[in-house]
């Protein structure tokens, strides 16, 4: 069976909680700074592809209604959850991801923290140079 990986910033519940669909099969949590100067707490998930929709919903209605999303991702799509709302993005496709961006702009989201089509390939493409990828 295929899966999607859900990341979560814990800090856009409005509960702080994560939705209970999505209860117990939380994989790990860690710090990570957002736009290199605000830290928050990041939670990653395994959602089996079947359920990925169901969830990026359940996400949707339990965010903060400003500032934040959360997104689901597996080598071929991205479903990124927004406030009440969800927006699939199939990989490299540039109309979708400006519609996600335009999307997130309703909600108060800077630019710089919605590079959707950098996240297939880096996980937190806002995060600070890692000294491995500066010495390629």
């Amino acid at each position: 069976m295929t899966s999607m990986r859900a990341v979560v910033i814990t800090e856009s519940l409005t509960g702080g909680d994560l939705p209970a669909v999505l209860s117990g099969i939380e994989d790990r949590r860690y710090p990570h700074l957002l736009d290199e100067r605000t830290p928050i707490e990041i939670t990653e998930l395994t959602v089996p592809a079947g359920q990925a929709p169901a969830a990026a919903l359940a996400l949707s209605a339990v965010l903060k209604p400003r500032l934040y999303y959360a997104h689901l991702i597996d080598e071929k799509r991205m479903l990124v959850a927004f406030p009440h709302t969800v927006v699939d993005i199939p990989r490299g496709d540039k109309d979708a991801i400006a519609h996600a961006r335009s999307v997130g702009a309703l909600f108060g989201i800077p630019d710089e923290q919605m590079r959707f089509a950098e996240m297939w390939d880096t996980d937190h493409p806002d995060a600070p140079a890692q000294p491995e990828a500066d010495a390629r």
